[in-house]
């Protein structure tokens, strides 16, 4: 039975570029929230809006709660004094701590990396299949060569087997005769 198609407004998380949208916004929010909070000290509802921001309205996280409380109970970032933002009201504030500076430039490396073997994957346009089809003709070299060595193998045994054979019949006839 097939699965049943996704009512909601959430995109699902295969099977359409918005699922994968999706997944790619919550595999690069935490590193995002960081790197904000690397530059100065923010309150949750400046995040989503400077992300928006940056990114020309294409970033957007609807509810950054889950994403603070997550890294300030691993201690990457913890809470500061309230005190009165930039609206006039008093805001909880959040700061990175030196645990979030050296987990942020972890993030860092570790998407750069999988951000450049994306894009050397995506560019390659066949170029990885004609070395790989290369390696392909070694080891179906290889595995002919294997596959004569069984063949002369098997040969070797079924004239062992015929050989076998003839002597069972002769020493059978020696007893009939």
């Amino acid at each position: 039975m097939g699965r049943k198609p996704n009512p909601s407004e959430t995109p699902e998380r295969s099977g359409s570029a918005a699922g994968m949208e999706e997944n790619m916004k919550k595999a690069v929010a935490e590193m995002l929230v960081l790197f904000l909070l690397h530059e100065r000290d923010m309150y949750i509802g400046e995040i989503p809006e400077e992300l928006e921001r940056r990114s020309g309205g294409i970033f957007h996280i609807v509810f950054p709660y889950s994403i603070i409380y997550r890294m300030v109970k691993f201690e990457y970032i913890e809470e500061q004094k309230k005190r009165i933002a930039p609206d006039g009201r008093k805001r909880q504030y959040y700061a990175i701590t030196d645990k979030g500076i050296a987990y942020l430039q972890e993030l860092r490396t570790t998407f750069g990396q999988f951000f450049e073997g994306v894009t050397t994957i995506l560019a390659s346009e066949g170029e990885v299949y004609e070395q790989t089809e290369s390696a392909g003709a070694a080891v179906y070299e290889a595995g002919e060569q294997a596959a004569d060595m069984q063949l002369e193998a098997e040969a070797q045994a079924e004239k062992q087997l015929e050989a076998d054979d003839w002597n069972v019949s002769g020493r059978l006839s020696g007893c009939l005769v």
